[in-house]
């Protein structure tokens, strides 16, 4: 009785690894997709409303979906209640931010790009910014959706299997 009530916990603790594992690539293309919403916003405050950014960030932080909501939750606070200024504020909001996400190091360096140039330049030079971001966003969108159809189903399928595996040489 003991080795069965084992191996069923051998088998779903594997499973579960390999769903957890399988989420990562799940969540990667969403929250890149995030991202590019949010960029597209960045553009409509800057272009048609000229609000400044602390007031974006406050304005971005309400209207968009977790997990990218947090991250201008983190700048506003950094900006408004630390008093830390934009180019440095910035990067220490993805640094605190990136560990939450499923995204990697090619989409944080496109936002740390990005992010040294906001409030640089004046709003047509920010536009063909936001647009580079956008392209380079989109390739990465586009690289994590191939990564997910090749290896999201394979991962829940080799958790699974890794727990009978592991039953069947402990038996």
């Amino acid at each position: 009785m003991i080795q069965v009530l084992g191996s069923i916990l051998i088998v779903a603790a594997s499973t579960a690894a390999g769903i957890v594992i399988a989420y990562g690539y799940r969540s990667r293309p969403r929250e890149i997709r995030q991202w590019r919403s949010a960029l597209q916003s960045i553009e409509a405050e800057i272009v048609y409303g000229r609000v400044p950014v602390d007031d974006m960030a406050v304005h971005l932080s309400v209207q968009l979906p977790q997990p990218v909501a947090r991250f201008f939750e983190l700048l506003q606070k950094k900006m408004i209640l630390d008093r830390v200024p934009l180019h440095d504020a910035w990067p220490q909001a993805a640094d605190e931010f990136w560990p939450e996400t499923s995204m990697s190091k090619p989409e944080k360096e496109v936002i740390l790009q990005f992010g040294s140039t906001l409030g640089t330049e004046d709003a047509e030079n920010q536009q063909k910014h936001i647009h580079l971001a956008l392209a380079h966003l989109e390739r990465e969108e586009e690289e994590a959706r191939a990564r997910q159809r090749a290896n999201e189903k394979m991962t829940r399928s080799l958790g699974f299997l890794a727990g009978i595996l592991i039953v069947l040489i402990c038996i």
